[in-house]
């Protein structure tokens, strides 16, 4: 596949109606947790669910604030919270680009890693479809008919090494995030309630 040369690089920024469009068939879980925490707290659930929609949109202003790719003839970068992860297009860089299952919707999941190591993922649930296409050819990544849906570990298995282990064994590390949360949190309910 030839693609035409980025004679300037070119930056996208993701924007608030992408994201709602993409969000809104999640935000059901939101009601679903304070209809739970009020079932299990009552009215003292509602401090901390404002506080929690509070953070979650100052999170959100932040991250549309402060996100950006630029893809250049040689490299794709994201900037995010200040931080910057590049990778560079020599020849050795490796990715995919398909509709991958996510449980709740089904989105375009780009994951590019060149020879040094260096990885980028991308989702559909923040950047447009047509924005991860171009930056896949762009990178001359391995591209899946957008009509097939894959599991992280189908999408590992067409490229090696280029998928992260959270995508491709998503039970187990939340069962490893639980465990190690448990971990955290027994030991201060133990010691509050000894204190009491």
């Amino acid at each position: 596949m030839t693609t035409t040369p980025l004679t300037t690089p070119v930056t996208y920024r993701p924007t608030w109606s992408h994201f709602w469009a993409k969000a809104k068939g999640r935000l059901f879980l939101i009601p679903l947790a304070f209809v739970m925490g009020w079932y299990r707290l009552g009215e003292s659930v509602v401090p901390y669910f404002v506080v929690l929609l509070v953070v979650m949109a100052a999170g959100l202003w932040v991250y549309l604030r402060t996100t950006s790719i630029t893809v250049s003839e040689t490299a794709v970068a994201r900037r995010w919270w200040g931080r910057t992860t590049t990778v560079e297009f020599d020849g050795s860089q490796r990715g995919i680009l398909c509709m991958l299952n996510f449980g709740v919707q089904n989105l375009g999941y780009l994951a590019v890693r060149d020879g040094k190591g260096r990885r980028l993922v991308l989702t559909e649930a923040n950047w447009p479809g047509e924005q991860l296409l171009e930056i896949a050819q762009h990178a001359r990544l391995t591209i899946m008919p957008a009509d097939q849906v894959f599991s992280g570990k189908n999408a590992a298995a067409i490229v090696p090494g280029v998928v992260p282990l959270t995508t491709r064994r998503p039970v187990l590390c939340a069962l490893v995030a639980l465990a190690g949360l448990i971990a955290v949190i027994v030991p201060i309910a133990m010691l509050m309630a000894g204190a009491a």
